[in-house]
């Protein structure tokens, strides 16, 4: 048998791997632009879609990807003393994490929504960004969620009119600075509510808080030269991410009970010291203990902070400090949930531009059944997520109109439309959507993050050994993306903590409400006469559902309650599914919808539902269809 093969191959000769060609995800990601085409209305969507191709580009660029490999090489680092012994406590970021940071401010990816740049499309504009730029952003998007939370608890009170005085024009400054588009004058913020004593159960805070005004307020005041603040802080915070903001949010006790805060990072020294020192601001009584040594994130200055007469305001009502909180919080967990998608649709990109590249056997990757099958199955769970993302997203963004009315009415300002709820499929009305953004955000969290760390673990198998490497080339590093994404499980509440809080609204004071707008909305969106057969399914799932939680003691379900929070998304992802395929009838989303569904059965064999069937080449085309969106991709490395 005479061999191809007649010389030996060297580290300049023989076989090399021609580089995929990563297309702009924008462009290539279907799961995206359908989820654009059910929540926006057409002409929003056609102003969109420049903008967001072009952004998507962007953030593949050399310059973006050298700035991400700066950030990962020259993680944060610590210096504590000055060079004659005085405690300086001075964190040092990278050139590449600041510029990340200033390009997500410039890019308005918390702006949009305060701007109402959109109208009441803002927030589907503003997270559509950020799925694009999470890939991309090395965790600068964590300082950015924190800032999106507390803008928006700001906003909420200065909408208050008996908010006034000092503590308004406090609040209202760093809600400007917050809310800019410019990195010479954004802020951006902390948010530290754990501590050693309770991790997410913030009823053991050790911090505590006690009303002292101090004399100096006058000769010391914040660098942004406001007053420092009424209240006195003291304590150990545990894990505090972006401990290089501008300014924070915490917990802390005061005699009342959990109260929540709002600290100036920085104080500035009285001017007859400043000669002396060589400087003219200091931390607001913050000692860096340590940062933290971390899987992934590690751009991302994360760290264990001692609070020694730190000076701040009080925001909200004394005592009442984890219902203030919780704005922030359930704003993060959306963050989170499009943080997921963003991260696996950047790994799955790879994954979809390596498939057109690769050649195994003298045969290109895309003829491997058994490979596009493991893709295919991936896609149709991201398409499934980005749906559920989007719709949650959709109900914020309906929520918010009435607050962004009362603020208006009260700072002024350039007047918006608002009202109403927008494009969203079933929807009724804002008291509908406050009813499910409850139940559900808390699900989008605890099921997004799971299925994106498993599926980046896919993604990088699928790549091989390259997969696994820590590639400099940072557009093909899913080995970054894999260990970034296993935070999501974890911060601002645990995959378990996610399933509880689902039952909280179940078993909760306004779990009749609740449970009644879900069922409204499950009803309304599945009651016309197309795909009656998938319809009845997921009818029929939250019927189980429902009379399961109405049958069992509250114990058992705590017992199964991850159970509960995953076949809650199973519904909403079904009917969401459903709309998707029935808005235009298109023939890929109506497959997608049919494969997704054979997922959720027990067992292996196909039902005789319809939902499959045909022969396996059948369902090997069908496949091609869901990861390409087309049947037979247009060159295996061609640049589409």
């Amino acid at each position: 048998m005479t061999t191809r093969f007649t010389t030996p191959s060297s580290s300049t000769e023989g076989f090399f791997q021609a580089a995929p060609y990563i297309q702009s995800q924008f462009d290539d990601d279907h799961a995206l632009q359908r989820a654009l085409k059910l929540f926006l209305p057409d002409q929003v969507r056609e102003e969109l879609i420049p903008e967001l191709s072009k952004f998507s580009k962007l953030v593949l660029t050399p310059k973006v990807t050298t700035w991400i490999n700066d950030a990962e090489r020259n993680p944060p680092y610590l210096k504590s003393w000055d060079s004659w012994g005085r405690r300086r406590d001075v964190l040092v970021t990278s050139e590449g994490w600041r510029n990340l940071q200033a390009l997500g401010i410039e890019s308005g990816i918390v702006a949009i929504p305060y701007h109402c740049e959109r109208g009441l499309y803002s927030r589907v504009h503003q997270f559509a960004l950020y799925h694009l730029w999470a890939g991309s952003a090395a965790w600068v998007n964590c300082p950015s969620l924190m800032v999106d939370g507390v803008a928006a608890l700001f906003r909420k009170h200065l909408s208050d009119p008996a908010v006034e005085g000092i503590e308004r024009d406090v609040l209202r400054g760093a809600y400007d600075r917050l809310t800019s588009r410019d990195p010479n004058t954004s802020w951006t913020t902390g948010q530290w509510m754990t501590e050693r004593a309770g991790g997410s159960d913030v009823s053991q805070t050790e911090t505590l808080a006690t009303y002292a005004p101090s004399p100096a307020d006058g000769e010391v005041t914040a660098a942004d030269g406001h007053p420092l603040g009424p209240w006195k802080l003291d304590g150990f915070k545990w894990f505090s991410s972006a401990t290089d903001a501008d300014m924070v949010v915490m917990l802390a006790r005061t005699q009342k009970g959990i109260s929540t805060f709002f600290a100036p990072m920085r104080r500035t020294i009285p001017a007859s010291a400043r000669d002396a020192l060589g400087y003219d601001t200091e931390l607001n009584g913050i000692s860096i203990q340590r940062l933290k040594n971390k899987l992934g994130t590690r751009a991302l200055p994360t760290a264990e902070l001692v609070l020694n007469g730190t000076r701040g305001y009080l925001i909200g009502e004394d005592g009442k400090g984890t219902k203030e909180i919780a704005t922030v919080l359930n704003i993060a967990r959306i963050h989170n949930g499009f943080t997921a998608i963003g991260l696996w649709g950047r790994g799955l990109s790879v994954v979809r531009a390596f498939g057109r590249a690769r050649s195994v056997g003298q045969k290109p990757l895309l003829d491997k059944t058994a490979y596009v099958t493991t893709v295919a199955k991936m896609h149709i769970q991201y398409r499934a997520d980005v749906l559920f993302n989007y719709f949650v997203v959709a109900l914020l963004g309906a929520v918010e109109q009435e607050q962004i009315k009362a603020f208006r009415s009260v700072v002024g300002g350039a007047s918006v439309a608002v009202g109403g709820v927008g494009r969203v499929p079933g929807l009724r009305d804002t008291q509908m959507a406050e009813h499910l953004l409850r139940l559900l955000t808390p699900a989008l969290k605890g099921v997004t993050a799971k299925t994106a760390i498993a599926g980046l673990a896919e993604c990088m198998e699928c790549l091989g050994g390259v997969g696994y490497l820590e590639n400099d080339d940072q557009v093909y590093n899913i080995a970054r993306l894999y260990r970034d994404a296993n935070v999501l499980s974890i911060w601002e509440g645990t995959t378990d903590m996610m399933a509880h809080d689902v039952l909280r609204v179940v078993y909760g004071k306004t779990s009749v409400a609740a449970l009644a707008a879900m069922r409204d909305w499950v009803k309304a969106t599945c009651k016309t006469s197309g795909l009656s057969k998938q319809k009845d399914m997921v009818n029929a799932w939250w019927d189980e559902w429902e009379s399961w939680l109405q049958q069992v003691e509250k114990e058992e379900a705590e017992m199964k309650a991850r159970v509960v929070m995953d076949r809650l998304a199973d519904v909403v992802q079904g009917v969401l599914l459903i709309a998707d395929a029935e808005s235009d009838g298109d023939e890929i989303a109506i497959e997608v919808l049919n494969a997704w569904l054979s997922t959720r059965r027990a067992g292996v064999r196909r039902s005789d539902d319809g939902a499959s069937g045909g022969s396996w080449r059948d369902e090997s085309a069908r496949n091609l269809r869901a990861v390409y969106g087309v049947e037979t991709p247009v060159g295996r490395q061609a640049k589409l």
